[in-house]
């Protein structure tokens, strides 16, 4: 059967783990900067995969991580705000983002938000967590039965973003155009047509 949330939790963070070793040869060809930012997200990584509840100041890091920014902004407070920015969460609410243990149902919003998922009827029109939730269990990247105020592990926070980003990856697959011709060694039928 497909695998489980575990087995996917486990196969991405072997990729996290291992590829620092992956890294090494080919990191020597590139220059510092490359080096030290790369290995800022990999050490950001590894200390939320390892966090028991994760904070919304984690979640402002991986979303950042994934869109090669995290580098940018210093402080989770100007993280945040650059979420809210983008319009992926807004964290005005919340207070003290570094401690506030993340709800699942914000990361419902963010995961589906950040990478452009298609989203249900219901959460497109009201936005709320507790349909983005639901919209988020739909696409297979997070768990059903889950409730909005739940909290999360970093591991389980890391997964879910690595899972929306595999959806959005396969979306973006499915919406180029296929060119039927091409298998010919044609660009179009009025080209075939001539030769």
């Amino acid at each position: 059967g497909p695998p489980s949330m575990k087995q996917k939790t486990m196969r991405i963070l072997a990729v996290y783990f291992a590829a620092p070793m992956l890294f090494v040869g080919w990191l020597s060809a590139q220059d510092l900067t490359t080096d030290l930012i790369l290995d800022e997200e990999l050490s950001t990584i590894r200390a939320i995969t390892v966090t028991k509840k994760a904070t919304f100041g984690d979640l402002c890091k991986i979303v950042l991580i994934q869109r090669n920014e995290l580098e940018k902004y210093a402080t989770d407070e100007e993280r945040c705000a650059r979420l809210a920015e983008l319009g992926i969460y807004n964290t005005k609410s919340v207070d003290h983002i570094h401690l506030t243990p993340l709800r699942k149902g914000a990361v419902a919003k963010a995961v589906i938000n950040h990478h452009q998922l298609e989203k249900t009827l219901l959460f497109q029109l009201t936005n709320w967590e507790w349909y983005g939730l639901q919209n988020a269990e739909t696409l297979g990247i997070m768990e059903k039965g889950s409730n909005t105020w739940d909290e999360i592990s970093g591991e389980e926070l890391v997964t879910v973003m690595d899972l929306g980003l595999a959806r959005a990856a396969e979306m973006h697959d499915w919406m180029k155009e296929k060119n039927p011709y091409k298998e010919f060694g044609f660009d179009s039928y009025q080209e075939m047509e001539k030769n």
